[in-house]
């Protein structure tokens, strides 16, 4: 029965040396940012909207989703050029 309280034991030493850890880990960003005033944190976000907006539009791209730059029409009419099809009249 012993080796539960060493069990234990160890499990205090080991959580009272994460939570020194994680206090320094805290104390360490609040001095770093200690002198980070409301402009920079403006500009930080900006900075972030524009990556996210970049990394949206590289997405759309990979997967196909991407707006044709040339207008419907102009690309068929390049389509008819190189095919040599003749549109299809619906008639009734």
């Amino acid at each position: 029965m012993e080796y539960v309280n060493y069990i234990a034991l160890g499990c205090s030493i080991a959580a009272f040396a994460l939570s020194v850890i994680a206090c320094a880990r805290v104390g360490k960003f609040v001095r770093a940012s200690a002198d980070t005033d409301w402009e920079t944190l403006a500009n930080l976000t900006g900075d972030i909207a524009a990556l996210k907006r970049t990394c949206q539009t590289l997405n759309n791209r990979l997967n196909g989703m991407n707006k044709a730059t040339l207008p419907q029409e102009q690309i068929i009419q390049q389509m008819l050029q190189h095919q040599n099809v003749e549109p299809i009249s619906r008639g009734g």
